[in-house]
């Protein structure tokens, strides 16, 4: 477990990144009394882990990608699926500029709090990561964009961070695309390992 948290360089909480069941056994171990805030994201069907922490933020919105408006095919293809969830009972939830801000503004009410900020979502591969990141991006403030997400990285190996949640929070950040850029290049990087 301790190689999941940060040491930070600026004053913020340590971040641990993980999924539904691993946030909840978290909760049980000694080590969860040190969580001190929570951001927990669940889906439309799916639960956020229950445990106390002081400061907590509970976010309902799906894995699913926001569609480009000027991107006719992408437009289409949300279209469809949203058709095949409704046929088989199945609503989805796509994340928006509000979840972002609620991110960064728990972000700056956490960022002197100590403990450590658990993120999770259902399997602690793109919501969670992404919502971490947003936190990073914020404690660590402009044109240190590259080491957020080499942080979040080092924090949790094995992420895709959701794009459309970080695309919304560089906006919010006025990081004019820095963000996504430093995410973007850091995907690429790790693809040319395997």
């Amino acid at each position: 477990m301790t190689d999941s948290l940060t040491q930070p360089d600026t004053q913020h909480p340590r971040i641990v990144v993980l999924g539904y069941s691993p946030a909840a056994m978290l909760l049980r171990q000694p080590e969860g009394w040190e969580v001190t805030a929570i951001i927990a994201i669940g889906g439309m069907q799916e639960h956020c882990v229950e445990g106390y922490a002081p400061h907590r933020l509970d976010l309902i919105f799906d894995d699913v990608e926001v569609p480009d408006p000027n991107d006719m095919f992408q437009v289409h293809q949300a279209h469809v699926r949203r058709a095949f969830d409704e046929l088989n009972g199945r609503s989805t939830n796509p994340p928006t500029v509000e979840h972002a801000r609620a991110i960064i503004e728990f972000a700056h009410r956490v960022r002197d709090v100590g403990g450590i900020l658990l993120c999770h979502c259902g399997a602690g591969i793109s919501r969670s990561p992404a919502a971490a990141l947003l936190c990073l991006a914020t404690w660590m403030g402009p044109d240190r964009e590259v080491e957020s997400v080499r942080e979040l990285l080092r924090v949790r190996p094995v992420c895709a961070p959701h794009r459309d949640l970080v695309r919304f929070g560089d906006q919010l950040l006025k990081r004019n695309g820095k963000l996504v850029e430093a995410l973007a290049n850091s995907i690429v990087r790790r693809s040319d390992l395997i």
